[in-house]
């Protein structure tokens, strides 16, 4: 699967697809291991993208002239 090109919402979608498919129950096992590959990829290629987004907050942060605070980010779970 080709991720370079979506974007973060994109990759999102398609990530709830393949877990909704895999939910559902109807796949085979070879179709299962190829919808769970993809989705792990789908899944670090998005993460990758929040990390890079993090990075550049912080840095816009930091470059407004006032001293810098760490900004923590909500995650789930």
């Amino acid at each position: 699967m080709e991720t370079n090109s979506l974007t973060y919402e994109e990759a999102v979608s398609k990530l709830e697809s393949i877990l909704k498919e895999l939910e559902s129950g109807n796949c085979s096992i070879n179709d299962t291991i190829e919808k769970f590959k993809n989705g792990v990829e789908l899944y670090n290629y998005s993460n990758d993208l929040l990390l890079k987004a993090e990075g550049e907050i912080k840095i816009l942060l930091k470059d407004d002239g006032r001293s810098m605070k760490e900004v923590l980010f909500p995650t789930e779970g």
